[in-house]
């Protein structure tokens, strides 16, 4: 809704992250622009025979910084870490065009490390990337993942390599621009870093006026201006709410020309989606669009030739966050029979080990006459199939239909409370979480953002339900907890 120049730089900074860890993660520097036989790029460690080169001038995203591998070899970086730490962790893959990958992947992993990775215990790892011989040639891909470090972890190991899957194996890929963020927002205009944004900022702003600094560079140039001022006063006056013992650290705010595609994927096809509903979703801009500031989802009949499309959007690959405050500023639709609006959450881990053994955190459901907004958790087992939930509701006078309100959790390893504005209506703390299926609630999960038409739940539309069913979401923020 908030349509000023500031706030649509206010939505180019809060979508950076922080610095990288990783030295020379774009391989710019170093004996990169040499051959193996030269030695590794810097700040690298390497092993196998065959080695890395850069020969192939049609593979290079810079100047350089492309890593090559044949057979078994790789790179690694290890970086210090903090426990509990939040962290991205992304980079590029390509393979080439003639020499494929036959009977090998590609991957980029990341390991954490109690000590030295050479003689330390290693805690846990995981797969942020895997480039197949089913992906097209000559194409880059990015490969991201979030998460969070550890309990004993001291370092992060990140690893850059191939490995046979049969014989022959033979092939090429690359890599470039490896990033393991430091789980800072950049450019926040918290300056002195008191976790509040107020005009005690300014003064650490105004020494900085005539420095190139990346901390205080608020939109993304090379200088200190007029602008960055400009962004540093629409932070002040509260543009993005602050709560006492949270500290803000991502938003959409849906004031870009699109829908952020660095954000948000669509969801298409029909098929009940586990609860026997009509629509078929699409990525058709009648079904999902920007407006005056506000992503707009619409549930339509008779639409693209189907009885009902809609949208589904999610952050899955791309935000996922554990912990914290996670709230949406929403208008939901005029409601009617068969109607169901919901933003919600699922785990990071669901396309591995299904649903509901990867949880569910619906932050707000409503149907039909959408008079009254429930908050549910779901979790249990995907295998053998066990399904529990608890959850609460609360029916706002006036009812919530067609109006802005704020959908919240306060998310902590121990419990969640559902608001409504400001109204706390539910809290739980009372989840599963026995053995062999303890309750997934301590793991990063992503966004989803939908209206369902019919469904088990609601019921289906008859002749009073009216269409379009338009849902209006301001904005989605994430705030973390301050230790």
């Amino acid at each position: 809704m908030r349509q000023t120049i500031s706030i649509i730089w206010l939505l180019t900074f809060t979508s950076l992250y922080g610095q990288n860890l990783l030295i020379n993660g774009d391989f710019e520097s170093g004996v990169v622009k040499g051959h193996f036989a030269n030695g590794y790029p810097d700040n690298w460690q390497g092993w196998g025979t065959n080695g890395w080169h850069h020969s192939d001038l049609g593979y290079r995203k810079g100047s350089y910084g492309i890593a090559i591998w044949d057979n078994d070899t790789g790179l690694s970086q290890s970086v210090p870490v903090t426990a509990g730490m939040q962290m991205q962790v992304s980079g590029e893959m390509i393979y080439h065009t003639t020499e494929i990958l036959v009977n090998k992947r590609a991957l980029i992993k990341i390991e954490f490390w109690n000590g030295p990775a050479s003689s330390g215990t290693k805690i846990s790892e995981t797969i942020v990337g895997t480039l197949m011989p089913s992906h097209t040639a000559g194409t880059w891909y990015t490969f991201t993942q979030t998460l969070t470090v550890p309990a004993s972890a001291n370092l992060a190991r990140l690893l850059c390599y191939t490995v046979s899957t049969g014989s022959p194996s033979t092939g090429k890929a690359f890599w470039d621009n490896l990033f393991i963020d430091d789980g800072r927002v950049l450019n926040s205009p918290d300056y002195n870093f008191d976790q509040i944004i107020n005009l005690l900022d300014f003064a650490p702003l105004a020494s900085a006026w005539l420095s190139e600094s990346p901390s205080y560079n608020l939109i993304g140039q090379n200088w200190i201006n007029m602008e960055d001022l400009d962004l540093f006063c629409s932070r002040w006056l509260n543009t993005i709410p602050q709560y006492p013992g949270y500290r803000f650290v991502w938003s959409d705010e849906f004031d870009g020309p699109s829908i952020d595609t660095a954000n948000w994927t669509w969801e298409i096809g029909a098929g009940g989606w586990g609860n026997n509903e009509l629509q078929y979703y699409t990525d058709h801009p009648d079904n999902s669009y920007i407006e005056n500031g506000c992503l707009v989802i619409a549930a339509r009949k008779n639409h693209l030739g189907k009885t009902y499309t809609s949208a589904r959007l999610k952050t899955q690959n791309k935000r996922s966050f554990r912990y914290g405050r996670m709230e949406a500023r929403i208008k939901l639709p005029a409601g009617g029979k068969g109607i169901w609006p919901a933003f919600w959450m699922l785990g990071n881990n669901i396309s591995t080990l299904g649903w509901p053994g990867c949880g569910e955190i619906d932050i707000m459901e409503a149907i039909n006459s959408l008079s009254t907004v429930y908050g549910t958790i779901h979790y249990g087992s995907s295998n053998p199939y066990i399904h529990n939930s608890n959850g609460g509701s609360y029916a706002p006078s006036p009812s919530p239909a067609g109006r802005f309100n704020t959908y919240a959790i306060e998310w902590e390893p121990t419990r969640i409370r559902w608001f409504f504005n400001d109204i706390n209506y539910y809290t739980s703390s009372n989840w599963w979480s026995s053995d062999p299926y303890p309750a997934p609630f301590n793991q990063p999960f992503f966004f989803i953002v939908n209206i369902a038409v019919g469904g088990n739940w609601p019921g289906y539309p008859d002749s009073t339900t009216p269409f379009p069913q338009l849902m209006y979401i301001d904005s989605i923020r994430v705030y973390e907890k301050i230790n």
